[in-house]
């Protein structure tokens, strides 16, 4: 039983640190104070109230209070439950996608990769709520029409989401070029949702499609790094493809791996609470496929 619970508290507590890493690019320099407190000792800041850690950096507790609702948490109380003095996890995660830069081996560089697109794939999990992925499955089982806008590496997740979401019987669309993209956030409406792909969330182009389509008061599930990007802030709900970059290999890899996971819960999720003649589409279109395929 103790092993489970501290199991438990060093998912909440890496959590908590994989969310603060995911806003910190685009926070203020005063709440890269309270972060890097945060990171550098957080079972120390775990057992500190508000206003001991509002000392312990300099700052007022209205601004702490700021900071943890900034980065998701409703109050400072959510936010300290979660951050519980567990086994320190961060520096192992962070030393898990910088060891690729140490091996002088093929095999030791394939077995880096591997390794750090796990830790991206399991942070990602833990960052994800069941309020989310449930107001993101309703949207999805409620559209009319269902676009995917991606550009540059994001136009691959965006693809493989209307590859999938195309079997559903849902009305998909999607193009690669942006001048259709746009024009097609043009024509959607309230009735429709829009799936928006974006690693860094502020790229120039997508954030237009992102303003067309809140001009149409468009839905939209944003997929990006990170959490207080223009795209996550812009979005009816966002979902965190957690990342970390290092040299050689870009942190759009293992983001991109970890969107297409995204896309991939989403779409069982809509799967399985569809009704009678999403199953039916689905089974449809597994039979014509599977026409294609020559036995052996």
């Amino acid at each position: 039983m103790e092993v489970a619970v501290l199991a438990t508290q060093a998912t909440h507590r890496n959590r908590v640190l994989t969310l603060i890493r995911s806003y910190y690019p685009n926070l203020s320099h005063t709440d890269r104070k309270i972060a890097d407190y945060i990171i550098q000792d957080p079972v120390k800041t775990a057992a500190q109230s508000i206003s001991e850690l509002a000392t312990a950096v300099g700052v007022s507790t209205a601004t702490v209070s700021r900071f943890v609702k900034r980065i998701s948490f409703s109050n400072f109380r959510d936010f300290s439950r979660e951050l519980t003095a567990a086994e320190p996890l961060e520096q192992r995660n962070n030393e898990v996608f910088r060891d690729v830069e140490k091996q002088t081996t093929f095999k030791g560089i394939a077995e880096s990769t591997f390794n750090s697109i796990r830790s991206s794939l399991d942070q990602t999990s833990q960052v994800m709520t069941e309020a989310d992925l449930k107001q993101a499955t309703e949207l999805l089982l409620n559209a009319r029409t269902l676009g995917f806008y991606g550009l540059g590496g994001s136009a691959v997740a965006a693809l493989d989401g209307y590859h999938k979401f195309v079997r559903t019987g849902i009305l998909c669309v999607h193009n690669a070029d942006y001048d259709m993209q746009l024009m097609q956030a043009a024509q959607m409406t309230n009735e429709d949702v829009a799936v928006v792909i974006s690693h860094t969330g502020r790229n120039q182009q997508t954030l237009q499609i992102l303003k067309t389509l809140a001009e149409h008061d468009v839905p939209v599930i944003a997929l990006t790094s990170f959490g207080n990007s223009p795209l996550a802030k812009g979005s009816t709900v966002a979902f965190i493809s957690v990342a970390e970059e290092i040299n050689y290999r870009s942190e759009g890899l293992t983001s991109l791996i970890a969107q297409m996971s995204i896309i991939d819960s989403l779409f069982l999720m809509t799967a399985v609470h569809g009704n009678l003649e999403m199953s039916q589409s689905l089974s449809r279109v597994r039979a014509a496929i599977s026409q294609t395929r020559t036995e052996l």
